[in-house]
Parts: C-alpha cells; structure tokens; sequence
C-alpha cells in the first residue's frame, strides 16, 4: 500500500497531496509541474499528536526503515518470487514499538524538511539488514524445499525511512502519536547524545519539467520515470540531478488508436558461460526450436518491461518477449498519444536478467545450478514503445499476440 504525503509545492509553498510513487509533481493551484530527485532514501515523518505543553523543538524521533519491492529466488529447480512491504526498527531500542504497524498507511505523512524541528535519532541498523529480513520472508515461504539458493534478486524496490515521533514527559519517554508511556527513567540528555540534527541532503529538491533540447515542456504521469518532450521527440531520464537523453523508439501500428507500453530492449554480454547470441539463449533454455542461422547471427537482446507488474507476469512477459524479439520491428524516434509511463528504471531491467533467464528455462535442474556463475553486463539499453490493441478486458500486443491484463497492469501502478 502506498503512503500518502504531505507536501509543499516548491513553486508557490500550497499544500498539496502526493502518492509513494510520484516523482512528476503538479500544483494544483500554481499549475506548475516540477520533477522530484531524491539523494538517498525518502525520509517521512509522522505527524505527532504530542500535548500542547511539548515545545516542538524539544522532540526526538526514532527511524524505521522500510522495504517495499518483489523479492525474485532461484532455489533448487525452483523459481520463485515474494511481493514484500516490510519495516524495522532502526535502532536497537527495546522501549519502542517493534514496527510501526499500519500507522504509515492510515495517516498522512509528510517529507523531512527543515521545518521539522527537533532531533533525529541516529541510525545504528544499516538498510543490508532490511534486505536481509526481506530474503528471510522468501527462505521461510520455501523452507520446505531442501535445496541450495543459487540467486536471489530485489526487482523494483523502495527503501525510505519514517520516523516515529517522542517526546519526554516527567521523566518518561511517549510515543508522540498515541501518547503512550514507553519507558520510565530515560535521559534527555543521553537521547541527544545519540541523535543529530536535519540534514540538507535528506531534502528531496526539483527540477523544472523543460526539456533541455528545446525548452518545450516535457510531459509524462505522476508516477513517471522518464518525461517525453513532443516537440522536438526526446525522452529524458533523471541521472545525477539533471536531465539526460536516452536512445528510444516507437514501433509503427496499424492501428487506429493504440495504447503503447514500454519495454526495456537490453543487448548483453555475458561471462561464465558461452551465451553470446539468440541461438545460444534458445540452446541454454532448451526450446523446442530449431536452430537457424538467421539465430546464430542475431545478438542477445532481453526485451524487458519497463513498468511495475505483478512478478508472475513481469517474468511471462519478459520471457516471451524476449523469445519472440524477432517479430518486432525497428520502431522510430516519434512520439504517440497513449503513452504508459515508465516506472521500472533501467537498472532494475538489469537485476531482473537471471530471473528471466530462469523464466525462459525449460530443464530448470540443469540451467539454475549455472546461475552463481553467470554474470551480465549491458552493452547498450533502448527504450522501446509496443502498440497494444484493445481486446475489452485485455491488451493484446500487435506484433506478437501477446496479451496483458488491464486489471494487471492498472493494479502494478500500485505496487
């Protein structure tokens, strides 16, 4: 489930209301679009319900970290794969509440900024032990399988912080949100000792949504990764605080009105075993294909896409797109209407390599024990547009015939 956040328009300071996921912010009421960057995780913070006689600048608050994301594993001759929205506490401290339960969700929360005033508890718990706790939650589901792990992956994961609220009152330490006693005897002192102050870098800040090729306005959702600009048709992606250029195309359809989804096309090099060309994926997967030499000339390529779905579907549709590549024509660089965003970035593509690899196996027994060993570097990353016709309750691909559910595909918007 998505957070809600409370946060001010860097245009004209109005509040307005965001959703865990939005990176392109519109005003309501200035109407201006800017684009979010974060450097790091985000940091959010409960709203306190502390009693008037608490100064604000007097309050502690304690992290939690949060893992929301698809957690891929190979084990035995098994695939598998866990959606998993986990939170632990970030420090050792035994007084406080174990997790935050589903207070992030029921209320309303709001980015770190410097008009939160008091002191930040330091994070003693590294965000690799969260990772951990995720993976267990995959060990424990297959525990029944007496087999070795030979991959696991973290496909489309966000990591943020919340911070719950304190306050000290006669000597004991509350809960700022429930106004709970946690522990009797705590020093104030002491607290201080293991906290620091806001830190700017902890600041999401904003870039304007023009394009730097043109200077018109790059368009895209809210939840959008990569902006568009329809006028001189350029894609942009967010790296390092400024926008950069990607290569990109859109596949030409004979339809009227198509709805276009974007996949990540991934030509690879791989080491450890010999998978240089469609032939050799084909021979490694076992597909009851026979081999041609239009395969043997045809350099690896995964098509992968480039939006959230549920992990079952993710894998169908990057194997069978990826098997059925030769079918999909050289797009062009124009912009169309209907536009899904993106919101897998590139680099997920890239983790989710093996995981499709494995997907696409059909003697898992012989291909997963190969898979420690197996190591992928991209050569080149394109992003490629796919018209898909309206089927009623599905989209089916032009080129290839393959489908995908609206319900699916409206419902990974949320993951």
């Amino acid at each position: 489930m998505d957070l809600t956040i409370q946060q001010s328009c860097p245009s004209c300071g109005a509040d307005i209301e965001l959703n865990e996921a939005d990176r392109l912010i519109r005003c309501p009421y200035c109407d201006v679009r800017n684009f979010m960057v974060t450097r790091g995780p985000l940091r959010f913070v409960l709203p306190d319900k502390a009693p008037p006689h608490i100064d604000r600048s007097s309050l502690f608050f304690a992290p939690y970290l949060r893992f929301k994301g698809n957690v891929y594993y190979c084990k035995g001759k098994y695939l598998k794969y866990k959606v998993v929205d986990t939170t632990l506490q970030g420090i050792n401290a035994s007084a406080l509440p174990p997790s935050l339960g589903l207070r992030p969700q029921a209320m309303m929360v709001s980015l770190v900024t410097a008009k939160v005033k008091g002191t930040f508890l330091r994070q003693t718990i590294k965000a690799k032990t969260l990772l951990e706790r995720a993976a267990l939650l995959t060990e424990i589901d297959s525990e029944t399988i007496r087999a070795p792990f030979y991959h696991r992956a973290f496909i489309g994961e966000t990591l943020s912080c919340i911070y719950l609220p304190l306050y000290m009152d006669n000597g004991i330490l509350h809960d700022g949100v429930t106004n709970k006693a946690l522990s009797r005897g705590s020093s104030r002192d002491k607290m201080k000792e293991r906290g620091v102050p806001y830190r700017e870098a902890w600041t999401p800040h904003f870039l304007a949504t023009l394009c730097p090729h043109c200077g018109d306005s790059l368009t895209g959702e809210r939840d959008s990764l990569i902006l568009s600009c329809h006028n001189c048709h350029s894609s942009w992606e967010e790296k390092l605080g400024k926008f950069h250029s990607i290569a990109w195309n859109c596949v030409v359809s004979k339809e009227k009105e198509p709805y276009y989804l974007p996949f990540w096309k991934m030509s690879v090099r791989v080491t450890g075993v010999a998978m240089d060309t469609l032939a050799d994926f084909l021979r490694i997967t076992n597909q009851p294909l026979v081999i041609q030499p239009k395969h043997q000339e045809r350099e690896l390529v995964f098509v992968l896409p480039a939006f959230k779905v549920r992990p079952s579907t993710f894998l169908r549709l990057g194997k069978n797109m990826t098997l059925k590549q030769e079918e999909i024509p050289q797009g062009e660089a124009h912009m169309v209407k209907r536009m899904h965003p993106v919101t897998l970035a590139r680099k997920e593509g890239i983790q989710a390599l093996k995981s499709v690899l494995a997907e696409a196996a059909l003697n898992k027994n012989k291909l997963l024990p190969l898979l420690p060993e197996m190591h992928f570097h991209p050569l080149t990353t394109e992003l490629t547009y796919l018209p898909f016709f309206d089927k009623g309750h599905d989209f089916v691909q032009e080129q290839t015939g393959i489908s995908l559910s609206k319900a699916v595909l409206r419902f990974g918007r949320k993951l």
